[in-house]
């Protein structure tokens, strides 16, 4: 050790450590050497930023709010009056098969160009394209056709009625149709959209970079530019946000949440997040195509215990197959109790009764203490029979088509973002068809979820998303677990709008 160290405590040790770390790893021009942000730049240091520069190839709630700059949906669901704003889209009316949406007028793309219906048509069209690289697809799978009877007017013609139709548009960025045949197969290099910030540059696990859009529709942002650097390490972000490298940062680990109140020049916000995080089995694999496996496992696994000891009491262990405040929840549903004996005994009957091997994947660093979690869990299910190799990998490789999209994980730990509704988690996980995610395929299960989505009476549709959800409680594809609160941390002069999406937008900052 030498002198500028001696006398210096562990925790300072490795604060400075990590801060060094960072800065060598930073560009020369965003090195600070101020405590505070500025309307000129606010640098962002998030666990979650883009692997790669196609806004479709991702489903993710945080890199949402990252494209979100530059592109812009045509609706967004406002959490606090439980319905839909109109962004892109001025009105909406559904009538049968039909949804159709009407654009605001006068909105123009980053190069100039007008927002037409024929770039509404193209970019949903893109989206339901798999060779494209997109993972949005199955939002459209009901939608059979496009009509664009004039600039402001796109229809959309779906195979049934679709009540939750809204809910399929939201987060669904429409692109510049002339900008992508312009540039071809190089489109993505220049992402043009409609947005508050305009693309600056990217570099994959680096920085992304957007500049405030002067002529911006919607009214000018107060900051001028956004930096989001990819910080998947805890004590790394806190270290860059305590030095002044950064302004702010997401998933604050709660055992921070008191020191960090503290200090000086820093300031903590947290809300209930929509986050539902689950263990997830894909039932094409052994052992997880036996339901009594499957429900072996739900009894193997402690959520209450994971909340307390792990986040401090600071989270929602989810007592049904979603949280309490989604809408389809039954409260008559509860969790399966944790009982390794239980578990041991139903391992048993299914053929195992000596326990079996399984593997838990997971993505160190993309949830707050993700690693303990599935460390945790790893142990309370060896208690009840299994035997559980945990297993982290990058978040592409884990997420897209070589991972969970593309059925190839047995047994994975995932969150599943900005759920308001049972039937988004549903539809995407459970129905058949939809994806690779689970493989798991009922038709009775199927059935209520086709009733529900066509199904405008909100009080009946939730009687179809309860029976749904009995069967998935019986079934269990899914080992239901929490809700966490979302917890962030930022220089004392940034004032920001809080949500409950994990969504940072920069245009809801205001720097003092």
């Amino acid at each position: 050790m030498n002198k500028s160290t001696r006398g210096m405590s562990r925790r300072q040790f490795l604060k400075n450590s990590a801060a060094a770390a960072i800065g060598a790893a930073v560009a020369p021009a965003f090195v600070r050497d101020a405590f505070a942000a500025t309307r000129d730049r606010v640098t962002i240091y998030h666990s979650s930023v883009a692997d790669n520069m196609n806004p479709y190839k991702h489903s993710s709630s945080p890199i949402y709010g990252q494209w979100q700059h530059v592109f812009e949906p045509l609706v967004e669901y406002n959490y606090k009056k439980k319905d839909y704003d109109g962004i892109l889209a001025d009105s909406w009316q559904f009538d049968g098969k039909r949804w159709v949406i009407k654009l605001k007028k006068g909105i123009k793309f980053h190069n100039g160009a007008p927002l037409t219906a024929k770039d509404v048509a193209f970019s949903i069209e893109r989206m339901k394209d798999e060779k494209s690289g997109s993972l949005q697809g199955s939002n459209f799978k009901d939608v059979t056709e496009i009509q664009t009877p004039d600039d402001l007017t796109a229809i959309f013609i779906t195979k049934q009625p679709l009540a939750i139709f809204l809910d399929r548009l939201e987060n669904r960025f429409i692109i510049n149709k002339a900008a992508v045949e312009k540039y071809g197969a190089e489109w993505e290099q220049h992402p043009i959209g409609t947005g508050a910030y305009r693309f600056v540059s990217y570099q994959r696990g680096g920085n992304f970079v957007f500049t405030r859009n002067d002529d911006y529709w919607g009214g000018k942002a107060n900051v001028k530019e956004a930096v989001f650097k990819k910080v998947t390490e805890d004590a790394a972000r806190l270290a860059a946000l305590e030095s002044g490298q950064c302004d702010f940062i997401n998933n604050v680990p709660v055992h921070e949440v008191a020191r960090l109140e503290k200090h000086p020049r820093v300031k903590v916000d947290k809300v209930e997040g929509l986050r539902m995080f689950l263990l997830a089995f894909n039932v094409a694999y052994k052992p997880f195509d036996n339901k009594l496996v499957r429900q072996a496992a739900n009894y193997a696994v402690d959520a209450d215990s994971i909340v307390k000891n792990i986040f401090e009491g600071i989270g929602y262990a989810n007592h049904g197959p979603v949280g309490s405040n989604v809408v389809g929840a039954d409260p008559k549903l509860k969790r399966y109790p944790y009982d390794p004996k239980k578990s041991q005994e139903l391992l048993a009957a299914a053929g195992y009764p000596n326990g079996c091997d399984i593997k838990l994947y997971y993505s160190a660093g993309r949830y707050p203490k993700d690693t303990e979690v599935c460390q945790v869990v790893a142990a309370q299910m060896a208690k009840g029979g299994f035997r559980v190799d945990v297993v982290s990998q990058e978040w592409a490789t884990f997420w897209e088509t070589t991972g969970v999209n593309g059925g190839k994980l047995p047994f994975y730990y995932i969150g599943r973002g900005s759920l308001t509704d049972a039937d988004t988690l549903y539809d995407q996980y459970f129905r058949t068809g939809t994806t690779k995610r689970t493989n798991y395929s009922n038709p009775e299960f199927d059935k209520l979820v086709e009733e529900e989505q066509k199904t405008p009476d909100m009080k009946k549709r939730t009687a179809f998303l309860q029976q749904a959800g009995k069967i998935l409680m019986d079934e269990v594809p899914y080992i239901p677990l929490y809700n966490l609160a979302d917890i962030y941390a930022m220089a004392k002069n940034v004032n920001w709008k809080i949500r409950p999406d994990e969504k940072v937008l920069t245009w809801d900052m205001a720097v003092k």
